[in-house]
This record gives structure tokens, C-alpha cells and sequence, in this order.
């Protein structure tokens, strides 16, 4: 499967929190078995590095993203002096809910005026595609939840000039989430899924994520008559019903909900550590924007950074003005604390680079795979 851009809106819906339960429905096996060896012999070892070393050569990371404008966050903040507000829209990668705390807390601790900017948030979601939305100029600045889009459209038939210029989050959130029925509801389960865990299962998808399927097959030999796969709601209710084995998730959004109802012994595989490893929440600009007014771009990664700190070392407060500004999903105090408690891991530490830095590195290996299995065409690596 190719990235379009069709397909790469349909990817926004990813994250979202809130949104009823839908029946599965069955997806269609297309083109018969897929993967039938798995993609992890030596051969393929040195056919990928071939890959990497293309992508290095003709379509190198630092083409769409830079890490050049972010701030110092351990210096101490110091408000600007300001003769007025320059006005920016913000297109957000999802609906108003608390995933957006940096900004929520940028804009109610002051954080955007103190550097001369009045900041309007434009809610996203999966028919407001804001990738798109600063391609056309509706919007300043976006935030995509799928860092993969960038370089999909970067780098893809459009070639559009776009680039990112931070990532609040350093390993893709995105997760399938079952329940160990070993482990009691109310113990946090140990168990470590693997590839093969699916083989015999039904897995629910969100529409637009059957990619994710055709990644771990063609990696890791599963077949279409190995997985049974559906289509289902942004709920975990059907993994609690028994209808589907596993779901498609974001981990820090589904897991507190099943915990919520008391089933603590949910189990995920992460597809970060299984070789499709995002960044999540990237913030993306036009490169004319980048060119011709990178004070602007400056500040206002500083005032986002600043946020993210404060979510980081105020979390309780942090969750307090999330749940005003969430307005298209309310939710407690306690839920959006328990989001920040699950997204801490792959803020901090994540890697050795500062808050909001990206690496090349691995932004050229997310490529690579893309491209090794068939989810972006690169005709010079072909």
C-alpha cells in the first residue's frame, strides 16, 4: 500500500479518545496471502541497508526536518518586550482533548504572549486533515500525529515543502491492545506480545490503519489467512466484549479507559519496538514560513516547549487546565493525569536528544522501512 494523500488524512484519526463503539466489520483478504517469508533473514538484512543508504543518499532527512529553531528549555524563561501580538493559527492534530497540554498550558500561563504571539488552536480530526490545511496556508503551524506524514508528503508525488521543526513525542504511541486473560482484571499483566501472538486472532482497525497490518506481515511472515482483521470504533468496548483479540490503540488514550473499568491487566505490542517507530505530535511548517520568518517560528516552538515542561513538572496542574480546554472531550482530572503519567516514558529519556529534538537517524531509518515495505514509493531506491 502506497501512502496518497486520501490515505494520509485517514491517518489523523489515529489518536482519537472519544467516539462510539462500531461493530466489526470484516476486512477483505486483497491480493491473497501477504508475507509469506519473513522479511528478517540475512538477505533481507542487507537488501534493507541497501534501502537506508539510498534514503541517506537521495532523500535525506535534513531535507524536511531541522532542529535548528528549538529552545534551550533548561534556561530560565524570560518574557519578551512586545509592541503587539503577531496572530497564528495553530492546526492541531486531533480534536480539542487533553493531548494537547503544551498548548493549552502555553496559552493559559501566558507562555504565547510573553513572546509576542496570540495564538488561535484550529481543532483537527480525520475530515480537517491541518497537514493539509498549512499546505493550502490555512494555518501557520500544524501538528501531526503521525510524524510519517511529513516525509510521505515531502518526499512523495507532490513534493510538498513542508518541514518539521520539533516532536513532542519520541516513539510512536500507537499500540494493539488486548487483555491477558491469564492475569487477573485487577493486576497489571507482564506479558510481552509478539507477532506470532496474532496468529489465529481477530484484530480490530480503525479505518485507514490497515498499513500497519501489511507492515508486520511483510517484516515478520504473517499472512492474511493468519489474522482475521475488522474494522471497529475508538473505543476498547469490543476488546472487553470478547469481539475482537485486539484493537488498534493509542497508548496513551484506550489503556485508561480499560483501567477505568477495571481492567488492569491489559497487554500491548508496541509498534515502536517492532520496527515502526514514529514521532508522534510533530510540529510542521512551510518552508517558506521557516525562510522568511524563522523568529516566528522560534518563539513559538519556545512557548510549546515551555508548555510541555510545565506538563512534565506540574502534571496535577497540567491536568486542571487540560480539562477546560478539552471541550470536544470532557474528561476528569484524574483521566487526562493518568495520559500524562503513560505519556511520560516517551517524552523523557526517550532518547538522549533535548525535549522536542529529533534525530536524522531516525527519521532516514522510519523512511527506509516505509519504503522497504511498500508503504512509500521512492523510485530512486527501487
Amino acid at each position: 500500500m502506497l501512502y496518497t494523500r486520501q490515505f494520509v488524512w485517514l491517518l489523523i484519526a489515529l489518536p482519537l479518545l472519544a467516539g462510539a463503539c462500531v461493530a466489526p466489520i470484516a476486512i477483505p483478504a486483497e491480493g491473497g496471502e501477504l508475507g509469506q517469508k519473513a522479511m528478517n533473514s540475512p538477505e533481507d538484512d542487507v537488501a534493507y541497508e541497501r534501502t537506508l543508504a539510498c534514503v541517506e543518499e537521495n532523500y535525506p532527512a535534513e531535507s524536511y526536518f531541522t532542529n535548528e529553531l528549538l529552545p534551550d528549555v533548561d534556561a530560565a524563561w524570560e518574557p519578551m518586550e512586545c509592541d503587539g501580538l503577531d496572530q497564528v493559527r495553530v492546526g492541531m492534530s486531533w480534536i480539542l482533548n487533553d493531548g494537547g497540554a503544551a498548548w493549552y498550558n502555553a496559552q493559559e500561563l501566558g507562555y504565547f504572549r510573553d513572546v509576542c504571539l496570540d495564538v488561535e488552536l484550529e481543532r483537527g480530526g480525520s475530515g480537517l486533515g491541518n497537514l493539509q490545511t498549512l499546505i493550502d496556508g490555512g494555518v501557520e503551524f500544524a501538528v501531526s500525529a503521525g510524524g510519517s506524514q511529513v516525509p510521505a508528503l515531502a518526499l512523495g508525488p507532490e513534493g510538498e515543502d513542508i518541514v518539521a521543526v520539533g516532536a513532542l513525542i519520541k516513539h510512536s504511541p500507537y499500540i494493539w491492545l488486548g487483555l491477558d486473560h491469564d492475569t487477573p482484571p485487577g493486576q497489571r499483566s507482564v506479558k510481552a506480545l509478539t507477532p506470532q501472538d496474532f496468529v489465529g486472532k481477530t484484530v480490530g482497525l480503525h479505518e485507514g490503519e490497515g498499513y500497519f497490518f501489511e507492515f508486520i506481515s511483510a517484516k515478520y511472515g504473517l499472512s492474511a489467512e493468519d489474522v482475521e482483521l475488522v474494522v471497529t470504533g475508538y473505543t476498547p468496548d469490543p476488546v472487553v466484549a470478547g469481539e475482537v483479540d485486539y484493537a488498534g490503540a493509542w497508548l496513551i488514550n484506550e489503556p485508561r479507559l480499560l483501567e477505568e473499568q477495571g481492567y488492569m491487566n491489559w497487554v500491548a505490542f508496541q509498534f515502536s519496538e517492532w520496527g515502526w517507530d514514529d514521532y508522534s505530535e510533530v510540529m510542521v511548517v512551510r518552508r517558506e514560513t521557516l525562510e522568511e520568518s524563522p523568529g516566528l517560528v522560534r518563539r513559538y516552538l519556545a512557548a510549546v516547549l515551555q508548555g510541555l515542561k510545565y506538563v512534565l513538572e506540574s502534571p496535577e496542574d497540567s491536568a486542571r487546565i487540560a480539562v477546560r480546554y478539552a471541550v470536544d472531550a470532557p474528561m476528569t482530572e484524574e483521566q487526562a493525569l493518568r495520559r500524562y503519567q503513560l505519556q511520560e516514558s516517551l517524552i523523557v529519556d526517550a532518547d538522549e536528544l533535548p525535549l522536542g529534538h529529533m534525530s536524522a537517524e531516525r527519521w532516514n531509518t522510519q523512511v527506509a522501512s516505509m519504503s522497504r515495505y511498500d508503504q512509500l514509493e521512492l523510485p530512486l531506491c527501487e
